[in-house]
């Protein structure tokens, strides 16, 4: 049997189990994943002691997720194995991480990078790539079938996040690749859109709102390229599923 924990964070909702060896994770991925067949989820986390894996409901393994390790942290320090400062190790290095009471954790992102202006907007890297479209109505872009097209710019495919900016605060919706639909938040997404809209607007704290709950995002002190997000995270349920699907 497989022993998992169900999380989300700002609606972003995983299925997270610990690290066995010689597990095909993509296929487990695959098959827990899917929703009305199985536990559903928008990603698989990996938990290796305070390591992250992760991997996308289409069974592909992506190097960062930042509403999964804000999640993978919040249930370490629940169960007492994470301080209340702390840090998880993913692929794309180490994240800091914090509990702020009220079923709120803060992370470090990972390094920003504005990598280039493009037909339908800006392509930028928060850990795995972001389209970032700037738009006047969030409300009725047509998210599934603009971002199904928008996903495969890049080799490997991108998330498509479309943005409304207004005073000290965004809107956000995005398309995420291997969900292949939309995702009622995406952190590294929202760290992306907020980045790029604070530096345009040369602010250091912008207010988020998505589909899945409210986030705050503040540049980093130490590093003009960063920000630490803050959202919403909460531990659902647990149980245990066969390892084989045969019944």
């Amino acid at each position: 049997m497989i022993e998992f924990v169900k999380g989300v964070g700002g609606g972003n909702d995983f299925v997270l189990i610990s690290h066995r060896d010689n597990y095909d994770y993509s296929m487990i991925a695959s098959r827990l994943l899917q929703r009305r067949f199985s536990i559903g989820g928008d990603g698989l986390i990996v938990m290796d002691e305070k390591k992250m894996r992760f991997f996308n409901p289409d069974g592909v393994e992506v190097p960062f997720c930042g509403n999964g390790v804000r999640v993978f942290f919040y249930l370490l320090y629940l169960q007492g194995k994470a301080k209340n400062n702390d840090e998880i190790i993913t692929n794309v290095g180490t994240v800091k991480l914090k509990y702020e009471g009220d079923m709120k954790v803060s992370a470090l992102m990972p390094e920003i990078k504005i990598e280039e202006e493009m037909e339908n907007g800006v392509m930028v890297y928060c850990g795995v790539p972001h389209l970032i479209i700037k738009t006047d109505d969030v409300e009725n872009v047509d998210v599934e079938s603009l971002g199904m097209r928008l996903s495969t710019l890049l080799t490997g495919g991108n998330n498509v996040d479309w943005v409304k900016s207004q005073g000290d605060s965004i809107s956000i919706r995005t398309y995420e690749r291997g969900v292949n639909g939309e995702t009622l938040s995406c952190a590294s997404g929202i760290a992306s859109a907020s980045y790029l809209i604070m530096a345009e607007k040369g602010m250091d704290k912008i207010r988020i709102k998505s589909k899945g709950g409210d986030f705050e995002a503040i540049r980093s002190a130490d590093s003009e390229n960063r920000v630490t997000l803050t959202g919403d995270v909460k531990i659902t349920f647990k149980g245990r599923v066969k390892e084989k699907e045969d019944y």
